[in-house]
């Protein structure tokens, strides 16, 4: 189940918090009494690249599995966990999803990793980090979940197990699975629902000055994350700046959202559904935010080993 959990996690950051016709989206932040802002950064961005917005179709089509998964999954689970035998056609049903999700997995990692888009690459390294928490990776989630449907139709046909793949380090994902790092729910992630609440609450934008800095930081975001459509094309040195100046649009977005809650003009309705999207997915905001600041590191670490090679 980890492993249908692991692939969930990479679609759900992918495209299954944003709302396309949501014009002010997310990211994690906490305030008093808990409550979270979410600012639109990383991959909540509502600004999106030409790369992400091809990418997103594959993602909404694997996601829309999810459901029928988490159903036959749990009725296997529980057949088998009274000491049943689970029906034949439902094991070879579950196997062959197992085998379709994986192929669109793969098509969908290979699309991305063609990309030189920002957006797009900081999808792939958050993702990256966050699956290393639960000590897998794209490629041993691939491996793994192709392994697991060889196993369901062994145990349609009554036959042993196959032995798994040489390459996966069962005994450490098991520790993993069972360690300090809670893994997301399966139910809770295929029932979350999407954030369609305004952030603010509309009496805010009446002040002119306040009206002027959101439609700047609107043009300023966007433009920054168009430019970025040629990101894989940037020396080294551009690379860096060009993270450092995500990271300097975010801190804008944190004082604009602060603002609003300091005058108490967020939007109820958006924090809770911010709350109810992330820990669907057992995130609090500095643990969303160490993801999201580690995949700009693995950016910037590989802008440096690039301009090491070059020198």
């Amino acid at each position: 189940m980890i492993l249908l959990i692991s692939l969930l996690i990479f679609v759900e950051f992918g495209c299954y918090a944003f709302h396309p016709t949501h014009e002010k989206a997310i990211i994690q932040r906490e305030c008093r009494n808990t409550a979270l802002n979410l600012t639109p950064i990383g991959p909540f961005c509502h600004f999106r690249s030409s790369a992400s917005v091809e990418a997103e179709p594959k993602m909404e089509e694997l996601y829309e599995q999810a459901p029928d998964f988490a159903t036959d999954m749990a009725k296997v689970q529980s057949d088998m966990q009274i000491g049943g035998q689970p029906d034949k056609a439902l094991l070879f049903r579950v196997a062959d999803g197992i085998d379709q999700a994986v192929d669109q997995w793969e098509t969908l990692l290979a699309q991305l990793k063609s990309s030189g888009d920002f957006q797009t690459i900081e999808y792939r390294k958050l993702v990256d980090v966050h699956l290393s928490k639960h000590g897998v990776t794209p490629t041993s989630i691939s491996s793994m979940m192709r392994w697991q449907g060889r196993c369901m139709r062994a145990l349609a046909l009554n036959s042993p197990p196959p032995m798994p793949p040489t390459d996966l380090d069962l005994a450490s994902m098991m520790n993993n699975a069972g360690g300090k790092e809670s893994t997301p729910s399966l139910n809770r992630m295929t029932n979350a629902q999407k954030i369609t609440s305004c952030p603010f609450n509309e009496s805010a934008f009446k002040n002119e000055a306040i009206r002027d800095e959101f439609e700047k930081l609107c043009r300023d975001h966007n433009e920054l994350i168009e430019s970025g459509a040629k990101y894989s094309e940037f020396d080294p040195k551009d690379k860096i700046i060009f993270v450092g100046q995500i990271e300097e649009i975010e801190d804008r977005w944190d004082i604009f959202y602060t603002r609003f809650s300091l005058m108490d003009e967020l939007n109820p309705d958006f924090v809770e559904q911010c709350n109810d999207f992330l820990e669907s997915m057992n995130l609090n905001e500095k643990e969303y935010r160490k993801l999201l600041k580690g995949a700009h590191i693995a950016m910037q670490k590989n802008a440096e080993r690039e301009e090491e090679y070059y020198s």
